[in-house]
């Protein structure tokens, strides 16, 4: 359960500190502050994914296996590696070259494999009456994260479609 609540306390706490510190020219304009919610979100979840690929690839994974209710396998090593996969293209957004190009990508992974890991925890609960807490914790989180960054890019998106709109010079 800390390791989900930990996540969303960051992300919170993270992008409110940078509204307020942030310095660049449209700061606190609706379009940026969206774009700061997606990236804290994007670039944390990121981070936490990565610390999580690690574990399951690593000589932790049977503990990890064990929080979620599960026994260690082979598997643990897919998911590692797809975790870490993820995770690059979740903290890549946080560079600027990058955002334009990978921010849609980064939330298309996420709502498929938060997804996909979402409906696979509600089988473990409902079928298998897994209650362990790595399993139960993770079903909040891998269907609100997508949801969420879904609707904070298509308000982005939007966003940049009118900025560009406005600036585009008239004949």
């Amino acid at each position: 359960m800390a390791f989900f609540l930990t996540s969303w306390v960051i992300t919170v706490l993270g992008w409110i500190v940078h509204v307020f510190l942030d310095r660049v020219p449209d700061r606190r304009t609706k379009h940026r502050v969206i774009e700061l919610l997606l990236l804290w979100m994007l670039v944390v979840t990121g981070v936490f994914g990565l610390s999580s690929g690690i574990m399951h690839i690593s000589g932790m994974s049977g503990m990890l296996a064990e929080g979620i209710g599960y026994a260690p396998s082979m598997f643990q090593w897919e998911v590692g590696w797809g975790d870490i996969a993820l995770s690059v293209i979740l903290i890549g957004t946080a560079w600027k070259s990058l955002r334009g190009t990978w921010m849609t990508a980064a939330v298309v992974v996420l709502t498929i494999q938060y997804g996909g890991d979402a409906i696979g925890h509600v089988m473990q609960y409902v079928a298998h009456d897994n209650t362990a807490p790595d399993n139960v914790w993770a079903i909040p989180s891998d269907i609100m994260q997508p949801i969420i960054a879904i609707v904070l890019l298509l308000v982005y998106r939007a966003g940049q479609r009118k900025l560009a709109q406005t600036t585009q010079p008239t004949a």
